[in-house]
């Protein structure tokens, strides 16, 4: 009935509701197969459950047999979806006096949307802190609560059944600690409100089970918008494994140090201590062929020429030994060096190697680099002493050597440390060439891409280049083409700080 104040009726008001209200007979406890008739519903009540008429209707009809009555007549309330309509919703039951019920259905859609993906969210974390094995807490450092996640609780060997978060204090945290790390972990937490920025400890623990483990923690500090006390927030990562992998490098690489200096130190001996007896070998080798020369007959000579020829080579393998472990001996010891310097006496030391092959040398003017000097005469010798070697006949050996400044975008390419700048120094020459196929063996010590009928030298030369050029922390590579040259590039940072 509409009042004469207003143009509408209380149904105008309650059709116009988005709440559907169901108004239904009384569901008296002591019938529990009680199914009540439905006297009125509104509008919004039917889009909720997908019904167009109630006209004989009972609630369970309403609702469905798989509707939990016994739930909603003890709390009064209870979350159902209906089948119909595929909408979740809240039903509140209300009295209205003896005889009838308000049922109240309120779309909680959207809540329940959020719930899901909450819940699924909270599902992927669990995984994620299973899989990866770290865990999370909160401290409120006031109440001295701890709330962990799943993933926390594992760490320390606990489940979430066996320590509720009621009873979660500090004393739970510090029983797990090492006996070794509990002095230090107690010192840092007692401070741990004066820490500004995020803090990092990493301590050992000995979980429930009795498995000992690594904890890298990583926190930080806030405030509760809630209780506004002050929190402690942070996670802790199962680094064992880690450290496990860490130490066991750390040891290899001690080993492999030790090893390196053994092998130098014996390179270095041996090759010292041979050089005497094949200096004697070689003096009373020529003795005997200046005083023989015309006792021996042609066979005997040629096999005197031959101990005596293969005596020479084995004494300039033994010098250029003793050169490739002097590199390692002299590494990391820098300072400001002139390469124009180092290499005018360079090409001084090669004059007559260069007179005899007529060889033409272009240079750039060089830069002041932070480098070890004798062993960029080293590497300035060796590299044109390479291009000398390998030369053309009938061709002038044409060497040239340009410096350039490395761009940004082949630092980054070549991931070398953004932090510093670089200078590109190429090497090229017009000689025998190579093919690229070749070019990973060019500086492996003692190989050759040559015979040794061809052309003179043990192979080692190129690699004390490498060994020069990665002992300065750069990069040095060759490129050939068979019967056109070769190219050696050579990247070193300007400075070594």
């Amino acid at each position: 009935m509409k009042n004469q104040l207003y143009p509408f009726s209380f149904h105008d008001i309650l059709s116009a509701s988005p709440t559907g209200f169901l108004v239904c007979g009384s569901d008296d406890e002591l019938l529990p197969n009680a199914d009540p008739a439905c006297f009125y519903a509104n509008d919004a009540a039917g889009g909720l459950t997908g019904l167009t008429d109630f006209e004989g209707l009972t609630l369970k009809s309403i609702c469905g047999t798989h509707f939990d009555f016994d739930a909603l007549r003890q709390n009064g309330t209870v979350t159902f979806q209906f089948n119909r309509s595929g909408i979740w919703c809240r039903i509140d039951k209300s009295a209205i006096g003896k005889e009838y019920n308000l049922y109240t259905i309120t779309d909680i859609s959207a809540e329940k949307k959020t719930q899901n993906q909450l819940a699924y969210l909270q599902k992927l974390s669990a995984e994620a802190e299973q899989t990866m094995e770290f865990g999370s807490w909160i401290w409120d450092i006031q109440s001295a609560r701890y709330e962990w996640t799943e993933g926390m609780y594992k760490l320390m060997g606990y489940s979430p059944e066996s320590i509720p978060l009621e009873k979660l204090t500090s004393a739970t945290f510090k029983k797990n600690i090492h006996p070794d790390d509990i002095e230090f972990i107690t010192e840092k937490l007692k401070n741990v409100l004066s820490y500004t920025d995020a803090y990092i400890l990493e301590f050992r623990i000995i979980a429930e089970n009795g498995e000992e483990k690594y904890l890298y923690v990583r926190g930080h500090n806030s405030i509760d918008e809630v209780t506004g006390h002050n929190i402690s927030i942070g996670t802790a990562f199962n680094v064992t494994t880690l450290r496990e992998i860490q130490s066991e490098l750390e040891r290899k690489v001690s080993d492999l140090n030790k090893s390196n200096e053994d092998l130098e130190q014996f390179a270095y001996v041996a090759s010292h201590d041979l050089q005497e007896p094949l200096r004697k070998i070689i003096s009373f080798g020529e003795r005997l062929e200046s005083k023989t020369k015309d006792v021996l007959d042609q066979e005997q000579g040629v096999y005197l020429s031959r101990i005596l020829s293969a005596t020479r080579r084995m004494q300039k393998m033994i010098n250029n030994l003793l050169e490739f472990s002097r590199v390692s001996s002299l590494s990391n010891i820098f300072e400001p060096t002139d390469l124009n310097s180092i290499l005018r006496s360079t090409l001084s030391d090669l004059e007559v190697s260069i007179q005899q092959n007529q060889a033409i040398i272009e240079v750039d003017k060089l830069p002041v680099i932070d480098a070890n000097p004798t062993q960029m005469s080293q590497l300035f010798i060796n590299l044109i002493s390479n291009s000398l070697k390998f030369t053309k006949p009938d061709t002038v050996p044409v060497i040239s050597l340009r410096v350039s400044d490395l761009p940004v975008a082949e630092v980054l390419k070549r991931k070398l440390p953004v932090d510093k700048n670089y200078i590109r120094i190429t090497l090229k020459d017009n000689g025998i060439g190579f093919s690229n196929e070749h070019a990973s063996r060019i500086f492996t010590i003692f190989q050759r891409l040559r015979g040794r009928s061809e052309y003179e030298g043990a192979g080692i030369g190129l690699s004390v280049c490498k060994k020069v050029v990665e002992g300065h922390h750069g990069i040095i590579e060759a490129f050939g083409v068979p019967d056109q040259g070769a190219t050696f590039e050579i990247i070193l940072p300007v400075s070594q700080n």
